[in-house]
């Protein structure tokens, strides 16, 4: 399908899962302008926004981020990329960057954030390869790239969109589709930045398990020496392939996802900025406070206030 008949099927599918995105969003009463809601499927989430946010530090954990209407534009090191209406976000690691969101009230942001399963990647490119005969391999750069949504990975988003909303379809049918989608991204040379997180013989993988295990951990998170003890390599190669991987320093991504818990503990957990501090280990609410004001830009006190829950999170 091609010139004026497929840009109006593109719209019409557009217009479709606008509908069913919004009939989602009607699940939680209509009254979150901002943020990431739940779905009847734990592994999608969907998210939202009815008016236009600067530059704000977010998180990304593995998965694709498909918008569905509005403009995002990323900010990850020297690098800015734009992910808009038919695009995907393919991310590959857990990745903080800057994001600023264009949306109004007539064309909100809406889209679906789909975990990654390293098991199920890692089945689909063993597939892949016994099926076509070459190894889908991921590339050593930053592990995000914005792509653009093909037909079939288009139908299939679709597809998953009207699933959610049937709490039959969304348990036995919506998992297999979501699987679907995550194969076509494989198709893609740019979207095999997901398999980062499943090649145990890349140094960002195993830097990626490491972060992984500390951010669920219950105790003091390691120096960074120790991260880099751990993860096999010196000091020197471990700063290196952070950065390379991740777009910023072993340090400063630390300390970003140590603020983005603070950002959901006073907004989504309403403790106070005290118990905040405390949580999180700083020496005193003072030291918390000038901290997450440099990062955000407000402080923990106007954070806790605007209730608006804007970061992904586990």
């Amino acid at each position: 399908m091609t010139g004026g008949s497929g840009t109006a099927y593109v719209q019409s599918m557009t217009d479709d899962l606008t509908d069913c995105l919004t009939r989602l969003r009607a699940d939680h009463g209509g009254d979150i302008r901002t943020g990431f809601m739940p779905t009847r499927l734990p592994a999608v989430k969907l998210f939202w926004s009815d008016h236009p946010i600067p530059r704000v530090p977010l998180v990304y954990d593995p998965g694709i981020a498909v918008i569905i209407s509005g403009r995002k534009t990323g900010f990850l090191g020297d690098r800015s990329f734009v992910y808009d209406k038919g695009c995907y976000l393919a991310v590959g690691l857990p990745v903080c960057f800057d994001c600023e969101t264009e949306a109004t009230s007539e064309a909100p942001l809406i889209g679906l954030f789909l975990r990654s399963d390293r098991k199920v990647l890692h089945e689909l490119a063993s597939s892949l390869f016994e099926t076509r005969g070459a190894a889908v391999s991921g590339p050593v750069t930053l592990g995000v790239e914005p792509l653009r949504l093909g037909g079939s990975m288009r139908d299939a988003v679709g597809r998953l969109a009207r699933q959610l909303a049937d709490d039959a379809e969304a348990s036995l049918l919506a998992p297999t589709t979501v699987r679907e989608i995550f194969f076509h991204a494989l198709q893609d040379p740019h979207g095999r930045v997901l398999l980062a997180q499943t090649r145990p013989d890349r140094p960002e993988a195993r830097i990626a398990a490491l972060l992984q295990q500390i951010q669920t951990s219950q105790g003091k998170a390691p120096s960074i020496d120790k991260i880099a003890a751990l993860s096999g390599m010196s000091a020197a190669s471990f700063h290196r392939h952070f950065k390379a991987a991740f777009g910023t320093s072993p340090l400063q991504y630390l300390k970003q996802r140590r603020l983005m818990r603070a950002w959901n503990l006073l907004v989504d957990e309403k403790l106070s900025v005290t118990q905040t501090a405390q949580e999180l280990g700083y020496a005193s609410p003072a030291q918390f406070s000038r901290d997450f004001r440099s990062f955000f830009s407000v402080s923990p006190s106007q954070a806790g206030a605007t209730g608006v829950a804007g970061f992904e999170k586990d």
